[in-house]
């Protein structure tokens, strides 16, 4: 296990790495370290090589470690607030029980990974990967999820109130009772999902793919489907949707309305 002075002299060192443009210093590689409850706050670690650390319970807040690769990194309770991670590799790190509250992880690669329990909240995900990614039980409260892979992602139980999904990419996958209160997909990739019962109250799903998705018994409080395409889907059984609504959304003789 790494110490504390030890990783000190090692990120001192790493600084000095980035400041000469890669001619002086020694780039941080701690590829397989232990460094449990390391105190890394603030600290640059752009660039740095973290694949498989152990740094649960390590202090990462406002941490800069865009461009790091922790690929199959374990963070599992690290406080990671306000920290960037943008176009860092996430590839199968381990995240769970993780704070990353208003985190930059813009273009991060974190198929799959497992984020069960994360506080994601004010995150920002933008063009992200997350395909495959486990995020039970994540609050992702008004989280940036702009054109993000999300395909067959587990969702179970996540906060998801206020999310922006615009442009996501969420095709076929299982998203049956979920509360989706007040988020946004516009323009988002959500043909052939399944959102059987669930609460799509004040969503906008202005100019979506909704082709051949699975809507039934979905609440549809003032939903707006402006130029939505709902070729296909069935609608069998849902929940305060009127005519009016329907009228602005794209449909044919495959949207299934009644039984």
């Amino acid at each position: 296990m790494i110490e504390q002075p030890q990783l000190k002299e090692m990120v001192a060192a790493h600084a000095e790495w980035l400041a000469s443009n890669e001619k002086a210093g020694k780039q941080l590689y701690l590829a397989g370290e232990s460094c449990i409850r390391a105190d890394l706050e603030g600290a640059d670690l752009r660039k740095a090589d973290l694949r498989e650390v152990n740094m649960s319970g390590a202090k990462l807040q406002k941490a800069n470690l865009d461009g790091a690769n922790l690929e199959r990194a374990r963070l599992p309770a690290a406080n990671l607030r306000g920290a960037s991670l943008e176009g860092a590799n996430l590839n199968g790190a381990h995240l769970q029980n993780t704070v990353l509250v208003g985190a930059n992880l813009r273009g991060v690669d974190l198929a799959p990974s497992d984020l069960e329990l994360a506080n994601m909240s004010e995150v920002d995900l933008t063009g992200s990967d997350l395909r495959k990614a486990n995020l039970r039980r994540v609050d992702l409260t008004s989280a940036t999820l702009i054109d993000t892979d999300l395909r067959r992602i587990d969702l179970a139980e996540a906060n998801l109130h206020n999310a922006n999904f615009n442009g996501c990419d969420l095709q076929a996958t299982k998203l049956t009772g979920m509360d989706f209160s007040q988020c946004t997909f516009v323009k988002a990739n959500l043909k052939k999902v399944r959102m059987q019962k669930a609460t799509l109250a004040q969503v906008d799903f202005t100019e979506a793919d909704l082709r051949d998705a699975k809507l039934t018994e979905a609440d549809f409080y003032k939903v707006t489907l402006k130029d939505a395409d709902l070729r296909g889907a069935d609608l069998r059984r849902t929940i305060s949707i009127t005519s009016s609504v329907l009228k602005a959304a794209i449909t044919n003789e495959k949207t299934t309305l009644r039984d």
